[in-house]
């Protein structure tokens, strides 16, 4: 039996509130999937086909003519004597047209057309602080994700201390303060989990919000240990012409060069002419006429206008060096902190958290026969469990860093890394 719609919807919606509250089962939502629901239904990234409309009816405008005048003249008319009422008029019917010097035509559909490219740039870098910003809230739920992983590890270490402890003092060996201190530390750990929790709940609602809607997942796919590579600096320096942000001051140049040669044909004057023909009532005679009219340019009446567009275009001049200067020193100050950030990821696993698993086992089993105090055991926890915090913020920090990058340049440097435990 087939159910009805409203049925069929209020099953799927009872079956996705089962699938995200129930502590075994997860719906996660892959990168690729965040990325195209973003660019399908992002509110910013909706609001350029609008921008495209009015550059269309920009350009239908510009490469308009003038249109041409019908003139019409009445002469000699309801006067007296011979010119009393239409005895001896004249009547001339011509049509005249102006003529535009300079290009000006053209000059104007090419302002257009450089704002249609400066249109697209700038399309493009929105797309990309879209994305950006979407991979910034995305590697924020897989950090929290990791951070909760890694509190839930430090509970359960927690309260295998915590018997280890009761044990003992059950036994008389230690005091009821050891067993108060773990449980006082294993509390506020617990109290840390459900704020991540919190906060974890929080930051699917913000990812969902890049398309606008609400989170029907309660995880993202992803690995915070698979850390991507430094570019090289030769790479990143090479790719500084081609970003973006460069190429969209390069449009804003463009344009502000074609206002200015419009200016400098609008100084020129255009030209009228016409044609028509004359009646002459009083001889009964009929006779073509021709005009011609033309400005007599005794100064330049456009100079204003031109000074004005030639200090805007040697401003995008200036703008544009300087924007490649402030991107040469932004990607080489994010490659920077990443490659630190790659060398503290590298002594961690290499140097720390070895040493600190070792103190912790050491330091455990050292209490357990009455060679260290409980304090002791509680450092060694602290000790491991916040190089395992640094971890994860230098990974999450090396992510950041390396879509920054990206972002930048608009393109991808190089591969990611293989996965590192």
């Amino acid at each position: 039996m087939k159910l009805p719609v409203s049925n069929r919807r209020v099953l799927g919606v009872a079956a996705l509130f089962f699938l995200l509250t129930s502590p075994g089962l997860a719906v996660a939502i892959d990168l690729s999937t965040a990325v195209s629901r973003t660019l399908a239904a992002s509110p910013e990234l909706q609001l350029y086909p609008y921008h495209v409309r009015v550059l269309n009816g920009e350009a239908l405008q510009a490469g308009l003519k003038p249109n041409p005048t019908l003139n019409v003249d009445l002469e000699n008319a309801f006067g007296t004597g011979d010119s009393r009422f239409l005895a001896g008029h004249e009547l001339t019917l011509s049509l005249s047209q102006v003529i535009e010097l300079g290009q000006k035509r053209e000059k104007r559909v090419n302002v257009v057309d450089q704002k249609s490219l400066s249109i697209q740039r700038e399309y493009e870098v929105k797309r990309l602080d879209v994305i950006a910003s979407l991979l910034r809230d995305y590697y924020q739920a897989l950090r929290l994700q990791h951070l909760m992983t890694w509190n839930s590890q430090r509970i359960e270490a927690e309260q295998a201390a915590l018997k280890v402890i009761e044990h003992r003092a059950n036994a008389g060996v230690v005091g009821k303060a050891d067993v108060m201190r773990m449980q006082l530390r294993l509390a506020k750990s617990q109290a840390k989990q459900a704020e991540l929790q919190a906060q974890h709940a929080n930051s699917l609602n913000v990812l969902a919000a890049n398309w606008s809607e609400n989170a029907d997942f309660s995880d993202v796919d992803g690995d915070l240990n698979q850390t991507p590579v430094a570019p090289d600096m030769a790479a990143i320096q090479q790719a500084v012409q081609s970003t973006p942000d460069y190429l969209l001051t390069m449009a804003q140049t463009r344009i502000s060069e074609a206002q200015l040669a419009l200016a400098q044909a609008e100084s020129q004057a255009n030209v009228t002419v016409g044609a028509g023909i004359r009646r002459l009532e009083d001889s009964d005679d009929n006779a073509f006429v021709f005009n011609f009219s033309m400005p007599l340019q005794w100064q330049n009446k456009n100079q204003g206008n031109i000074a004005a567009a030639q200090a805007t275009y040697e401003e995008n001049l200036a703008n544009q060096d300087l924007q490649k200067t402030r991107l040469e020193v932004a990607m080489q100050r994010i490659h920077s902190a990443m490659l630190n950030n790659l060398r503290q990821l590298e002594l961690v696993d290499t140097d720390l958290l070895p040493v600190a698993n070792s103190l912790l086992d050491e330091v455990k089993l050292g209490y357990q026969l009455g060679l260290y105090s409980v304090l002791q055991w509680v450092d060694a926890q602290d000790e491991l469990f916040n190089i395992e915090r640094e971890r994860i913020e230098a990974q999450h920090a090396t992510h950041l860093q390396y879509l920054e990058l990206e972002r930048l340049s608009g393109s991808n440097l190089t591969p990611m890394a293989a996965h590192k435990e």
